[in-house]
């Protein structure tokens, strides 16, 4: 008959490819469920408030059209959904995927079912398939992995959440249409009630209404059962010859067995014979179970609810039949009593279970290792010893020959004959028939016995020696050919921990104890690990079989898994090196002090500190010692993941930076915003030693660890701060970058996320609302010349361009860069905001539009002068006066910000100059080489230009921004559509703030009124960055109104024979010379404005 999984067996290898998707979704189940959104489980306040509208059940489908009229009639909540989408889809999407495996997966086990019954597959049926060995196998795996699904998703993921998922994905989802079983995956997958939480009820009929939610054929299901009952389906019994192990032989098969009776809870309740059948064979010593890959279920908790099942299981937990077995996982009273009473028992200690484990995994490792060898060696060895045999034989019968001369031998031919046949037998013997060769030889050696004895040939001492040497060769070649893989799959057999999946964990700290006492455990530790990787074993074997696409990624999964737990255990390793290395900082800052290059002879001693250097020398040991320990460990092929022991340190290392760097600049930058002064540069100052702490030791300990330290620390910052700056900036967006998405966060070195202390998610934010907090331009001045921020009421300074040298050197470039980019999301912000205020304040109120409508018509042609201008100028600021506080404050902020982005460029162009002069100046002629190709293909299209899919341009600006080699003012921030009177309006709005500003000659334009405030330098930059996201010709516009509101004033100071020039019209000019200075346009721009001799003269007249 055909074999049943071969190639060309249809029946076989359709239930195979059911068995091996089985194990891949369970994979994808158990990956994805370290990947839940928290925001679908709905716990904090703040996030039900935000997304309780948004996020339903399944009392959705009740009503849709109910819930959605109800999102409809709020467009904030509309918005909200939106983005919500744009952030949810993909993972929701994954999930629903996964979600629709598990039902596709049943119903193409029940159509299997239908197809074998309706005899598709010729001369196969269901009994048939059933007393096949691997068809038995196969379909006893199908249903038991369907529970396991179920259980893995139930405990895994909480049906609420299951269920909002579900939900979201119906609503959000475009291809919800095409997929019309949806209603069926909701029904399979609703929630039961059940909860993993500890203490938590469970509900009634669980889980076998859950099981029944797609029924499955019923005799299939008692078919499963009896075989179950009846055979050892996997042969393990032969690898257990003792009869006290039969449980442990049958623990798989148990296993399948308790998940499979759920779907016939009957046997569970009523049928007492079968389930005394199944506890006496299965359970006889052991009640605590392993399901899959180290899932546990306590069955005195589990069977707790159904009669039969209770009552057979009392054998079991009888306190006299307990005292011999171990347990664990207590829940209810009885457990606890038999729990305690075991442990007192059998005085368990997990210290030396542990100690068990790890000589026992290196007893197998080094066992399998020799065995292997040997089964390498095995047919050479036997062909030696063959030969050898067979060279004494022929050498013996050379002495009887008499020729050879041994001492008082005599010829004897018959004898000389004999040991000739001998050793021709002794060549013939074949290697590859072992059974015939191994009673061949056994007649040899009888036949080499006897004729020692019959021909008297004991006298001859070397005679002897020649026939004991033979026969103990004969011997070992009987000893090499029993040599069988057989054995090594025992061994495997034997020796697989699949059960302590799980359970190991609860082993880490130990672990970790004893690698701190004596790192060299590490290499016992490397063979538990690779004991563990056995249970890999289990879910690949028919992804395997089968040939299927998702053996990579499954069994990526299980190995990552097992390799990020080596990780944690071996991470004790860099966390003691760490606890050393405080140590050391604290040494070297605080106590041993600095050898000057000259000194006196009899000051040696003072600056010798031999206690304090020996300190310094006894924890430097220390630390390579611990390095020493992983570097033991080898490479090792964890799964299918190579561990390499170097790596293993250096992200070791890595990760323990991250986690107190990290840690260092989140509790460094928390501000009080009621301290006067401001506590931004004694905390800056502060969290610089502190990380100057860290780089100093850092370089320190490089050349003892053997690791590029300056590498580690620059890539590791920056990755630290790079990460905080794009969570701080997810707040500006709609679509966010999840932890997942992001290039900065890592699984094995993960930065770590604070609670948020006040309205910024990071450290970045509260430093960058701190700076914005003291620099506010209403309590400050700035003066542009000093780089300074005066206080307005006290005119004590407040922070200077130094405190931007200081983030430069608490933080480096990558801190300075990542305000930046904070500051820039910021702008965009507020200049979003400033449009939606422009239309709301301005194009909706008739009366500002009646009063700009009067000015334009009264001031058209601009070339004019205004004839009686103070009146249509001041009447104009007059009706408007309302609307100009709130823009007041938009034109401030971002004009503040302007300012801060200048400084940071400046620092950072700077530093780039001092410390990498060689990149400053590639750079700055890369990008002046840039924008004179760019010019000329403007001029002449014929010439090169970078194509759309180049990343050139794009890649240069980054480099560029972290080099200072920019201009935040020329930058746009926003894509701005066309907007009606908007160059009066931001003239009136000039010529309404210039009263409140005054001209000194020291300082420039100053605050009149401190009441009142206004800084001239925010104000300038804001009005040009505005005036820069718009089109050319409405700058041009602004302009020309501000030219003639000059020569209008001045014409008619002149015809009143005033001979001082206005305030207003200083102000004015002042504006139109800083204008020109920070935009770096030719004088002329003004000047087409404005005559040249006003120009040079009104400082004159001042």
């Amino acid at each position: 008959m055909l074999d049943f999984l071969a190639e060309n067996n249809l029946c076989g290898q359709a239930i195979l490819r059911i068995v091996s998707c089985g194990n891949a979704i369970i994979a994808e189940l158990l990956r994805l469920s370290e990947f839940i959104p928290a925001v679908f489980r709905l716990k904090d306040r703040a996030d039900q408030q935000k997304y309780g509208d948004i996020i339903f059940d399944f009392s959705y489908f009740k009503g849709p059209e109910f819930w959605e009229s109800k999102l409809e009639a709020k467009p904030e909540l509309q918005d909200l959904d939106e983005e919500f989408r744009e952030n949810n889809i993909e993972i929701v999407t994954r999930f629903y995927l996964a979600f629709q495996s598990v039902h596709k997966y049943i119903v193409d086990l029940n159509r299997y079912l239908d197809d074998l019954n309706e005899g598709v597959y010729i001369q196969q049926t269901l009994e048939t398939v059933l007393l096949n060995e691997d068809g038995k196998q196969l379909l006893c795996e199908a249903l038991y992995l369907y529970g396991v699904m179920l259980l893995v998703i139930d405990q895994k993921m909480e049906g609420e959440v299951r269920e909002r998922m579900l939900v979201s994905y119906y609503r959000y989802s475009a291809a919800r249409s095409a997929d019309s079983n949806i209603d069926d995956i909701c029904k399979l997958l609703r929630s039961t009630g059940y909860s993993s939480q500890p203490g938590a009820k469970r509900p009634p009929n669980y889980p076998e209404s859950y099981f029944q939610r797609v029924p499955i054929n019923g005799s299939f299901i008692s078919m499963v059962i009896g075989r179950l009952r009846s055979d050892d389906i996997y042969n393990q019994v032969s690898a257990y010859p003792l009869p006290e192990h039969r449980s442990t032989a049958l623990a798989n098969q148990a296993a399948m067995l308790y998940v499979i009776l759920y779907f016939e809870p009957s046997i569970l309740h009523s049928q007492q014979a079968k389930m005394r059948e199944i506890v006496d064979k299965y359970f006889p010593d052991n009640w605590v179970i392993t399901i899959y890959m180290g899932i546990t279920v306590n069955l005195a908790d589990a069977w707790e609810p159904y009669k039969a099942a209770k009552t057979a299981l009392n054998n079991t937990l009888d306190l006299s039949n307990v005292r011999e077995q171990v347990a664990c996982d207590p829940n209810n009273k009885r457990i606890r009593q038999i729990k305690d009473q075991i442990l007192t028992d059998s005085r368990y200690n997990p210290k030396i279970l542990f100690q068990l484990l790890l000589d026992t995994a290196q007893f197998e490792f080094i066992l399998k290792e020799m065995f292997k060898q040997m089964l390498s060696e095995k047919q050479s060895k036997w062909e030696r010893y063959k030969n050898e045999g067979s060279e004494r034989m022929t050498e013996l019968a050379e002495v009887f020959s008499g020729v050879k001369p041994l001492t008082r031998v005599e010829k004897n031919e018959n004898l000389q004959a004999w040991f000739r046949e001998i050793s021709k037998q002794i060549l013939s013997l074949n290697y590859d028939d072992s059974t015939a060769a191994g009673r061949k030889t056994v007649q040899l050696i009888q036949a080499l016995e006897e004729v020692q004895e019959f021909h008297q040939l004991e006298s001859n001492l070397q005679v002897c020696q020649f026939l004991a040497d033979t026969r103990k060769f004969l011997h070992q070649m009987i000893r090499t050919i029993n040599i069988k893989e057989e054995v090594l799959i025992t061994m495997q057999i034997v020796g697989d921990l699949s059960f302590a999946w799980q359970l190991i964990d609860s082993f880490t700290s130990i672990m970790q104890e004893s690698i701190r006492v004596n790192p060299a455990m590490v290499t016992k530790l490397r063979a538990t690990f690779l004991k563990l990787a056995s249970a890999l074993d289990l879910p690949l074997l028919r992804i395997n079989q089968a040939n299927s696409p998702d053996l990579l990624s499954v069994s990526q999964y299980y190995s990552g898994e097992l390799v990020s737990y080596v990780r944690k255990v071996l991470q004790i390793i860099p966390e003691s090196m760490f606890t050393s290395l405080l140590k050391i900082i604290k040494l070297q800052t605080h106590d041993i002090i600095e050898v000057p290059t000259r000194l006196d002879k009899d000051k040696l001693r003072d600056y010798a500190q031999l206690g304090s250097r020996y300190e310094v020398a006894k924890l430097t040991h220390a630390i390579s010692i611990f390095t020493e320990g992983i570097l033991m460990m080898k490479t090792t092929l964890v799964g299918i993941i190579k561990v390499d022991p170097k790596q293993l340190l250096e992200d070791g290392i890595r990760k323990e930076l991250v986690k107190r760097v990290a840690f260092a600049l989140h509790r460094g930058l928390i501000f009080n915003p009621r301290a006067k002064p401001s506590e931004l540069m004694p905390k800056l100052k502060e969290l610089g030693a502190t990380m100057d702490g860290f780089h100093r030791s850092f370089e320190y300990i490089q050349d003892y660890v053997n690791i590029y330290g300056l590498k580690i620390w620059q890539e590791e910052v920056s990755r630290i701060i790079n990460y905080n700056v794009e969570q701080e900036c997810n707040n500006f967006l709609r679509t966010k970058i999840q932890d997942w998405q992001s290039m900065y966060q890592s699984t094995h070195i993960p930065i770590p996320k604070f609670t948020p202390v006040d309205e910024s998610v990071t450290f970045i934010g509260r430093l960058c609302r701190e700076i914005l907090r003291i620099t506010d331009p209403k309590t400050t001045c700035h003066i542009d010349q000093l780089n300074t921020w005066y206080d307005l009421k006290t005119h004590q300074e407040v922070t200077s361009s130094r405190l931007f040298s200081e983030i430069q050197t608490t933080l480096g470039t990558f801190g300075l860069n990542g305000l930046d980019r904070l500051l820039c999301f910021m702008i965009v912000k507020e200049l979003q905001n400033f449009l939606s205020m422009f239309q709301k304040i301005i194009l909706r109120d008739r009366t500002v539009q009646d009063t700009l409508k009067t000015l334009m018509n009264a001031v058209s042609p601009l070339k004019s002068i205004v004839a009686n201008s103070n009146k249509i100028y001041f009447s104009a600021i007059a009706k408007t006066q309302k609307i100009w506080t709130a823009y007041l404050e938009a034109i401030m902020k971002v004009g503040q910000m302007q300012i801060l982005r200048q400084q940071i460029a400046n620092e950072l162009n700077y530093s780039c100059r001092f410390d990498s002069k060689h990149l400053a100046a590639a750079l700055e002629n890369l990008n002046q080489a840039l924008l004179a190709d760019i010019e000329a293909h403007y001029q002449d299209p014929s010439l090169p230009y970078p194509k759309e899919d180049n990343t050139l341009l794009y890649e240069i600006t980054a480099y560029l921004e972290a080099a200072g080699i920019h201009n935040p003012l020329s930058k746009i921030y926003i894509t701005t559509k066309r907007l009606p009177y908007f160059p009066i309006v931001n003239f009136i709005f000039l010529i309404a703030q210039l009263p409140k500003l005054q001209y000194n000659k020291n300082l420039g334009m100053v605050c009149r009124k401190p009441a009142d405030p206004v800084d001239w330098p925010p104000l300038v930059l804001g009005l040009l960055t505005l005036l820069k996201q718009f089109h050319s010709r409405y700058t041009e516009q602004f302009l020309a109104l501000l030219g003639q509101f000059v020569r209008s004033t001045v014409e008619q100071c002149t015809s009143q024979k005033i001979p001082e020039m206005p305030a207003d019209v200083v102000g004015a000019l002042l504006f139109l010379e800083d204008y020109v200075r920070y935009t770096k346009l030719p004088r002329r721009v003004a000047e087409a404005h404005v005559p040249n001799f006003i120009f040079d003269e009104f400082r004159t007249v001042l």
